[in-house]
């Protein structure tokens, strides 16, 4: 369970930034349905566990100035955050986010009448990934509006620009192409053929890198200051990816032994789309011949519902959960010899609960 600290700290953020959105709403998108599309994900709300970090590590830096000057910057990272969920869920062919409709999904239902499911399925597509691409450049609107409040120097506001396009976007976009390559060139009966490494790294662009802009942009808000290999920045940026690592392992365990309506999509869909996962791996490797062959030839490849849920039970059977949890609680221990040149505050205090709420969670 949640430390109602900070639960209350996380809503308290998510109010700060809605406030900001609605105060100084994005620039309007025509048809209504890209603008829908674009801001859908937002307004259905969230954990918004990038912009707390991006404001708590604003505010050990800095303090209550420091902290709420940090607004636009966390408002745009979640907006960032945003877009590649949005063509993610393209790339897995995942129809729900959040227990409802996907965007491509709900675009396509809504012109389905119309036009017929072929043509609607495809405007659908086409305005998820344009809606990916507007959320982008809301993104980068938000930040050029860092230094309006006169806390932030420009030279910050540009830095942190410049961090999120320059190196930390293209990381992530790499770690998901990592991903969207090993699925199909691995995921079609050879996952098995991948090694852990491989998986990390993957995990290191797709899911570590935003946890660690949203990280460093808020202590550089706090100091006022670009350097971003300043001891602190750089502390809080690793403590943040060593999380972020922690937390798509167990979103892979959750992928199997969560819900469909805790979790807001279909369970097994890695096991459907072919995603090699540390779980996976670990669970195939520990599993007998029979079942090792049964996976070869189910993974990415079976969309029977019992043949996937047949490899899901072999996965539970076979410790692929354990050895995931134990690989998790490794980055985590990095996590926590990061904290550690943290200087003690009721702040410092908030991480730590956060940093256990990343793998200590049913969502």
């Amino acid at each position: 369970m949640m430390n109602p600290e900070l639960t209350r700290y996380l809503k308290e953020s998510e109010e700060s930034i809605l406030s900001l959105y609605q105060n100084k709403p994005p620039f309007p998108l025509s048809p209504k349905e890209l603008h829908e599309g674009s801001f859908v994900y937002f307004e259905r709300g969230g954990k918004r566990l990038r912009p707390a970090i991006c404001r708590l590590t604003a505010g050990i830096c800095g303090g209550d100035e420091a902290e709420k000057a940090a607004d636009p910057c966390a408002l745009a990272l979640e907006l960032y955050h945003n877009w590649t969920l949005i063509h993610d869920d393209m790339i897995d062919h995942d129809d729900l986010r959040r227990g409802k409709k996907a965007v491509h999904k709900l675009i396509s239902d809504r012109f389905t009448e119309r036009y017929g499911k072929k043509t609607a399925d495809e405007y659908g597509t086409d305005v998820a990934l344009l809606a990916g691409d507007a959320l982008h450049s809301a993104s980068v609107s938000y930040l050029a509006q860092l230094s309006d409040s006169g806390f932030v120097p420009p030279a910050v506001s540009l830095k942190i620009i410049s961090l999120l396009e320059g190196h930390f976007g293209p990381r992530l976009i790499s770690g998901e192409t990592l991903d969207t390559r090993n699925g199909l060139l691995y995921g079609a009966g050879a996952f098995y053929r991948l090694e852990k490494e491989e998986i990390l790294e993957m995990m290191w662009g797709k899911t570590a890198a935003l946890f660690g802009i949203s990280a460093l942009s808020g202590a550089l808000i706090g100091l006022r200051d670009p350097d971003e290999s300043a001891p602190l920045a750089a502390a809080l940026t690793r403590f943040a990816e060593h999380c972020g690592i922690a937390f798509q392992l167990q979103d892979d365990i959750l992928g199997i032994t969560s819900t469909k309506e805790t979790l807001g999509k279909p369970i097994g869909s890695d096991i459907r789309e072919g995603k090699p996962t540390l779980l996976l791996l670990s669970s195939y490797r520990n599993a007998s011949p029979a079942e090792q062959e049964f996976l070869r030839s189910t993974v990415g490849i079976s969309k029977e519902e019992d043949e996937i849920c047949r490899a899901m039970e072999i996965v539970r059977r076979r410790g692929g959960i354990e050895e995931t949890r134990r690989v998790a609680a490794e980055f985590l221990s990095k996590a926590e010899e990061d904290l550690a040149l943290v200087p003690d505050s009721h702040r410092k205090k908030l991480l730590q609960s956060w940093q256990g709420f990343m793998v200590d969670r049913n969502l």
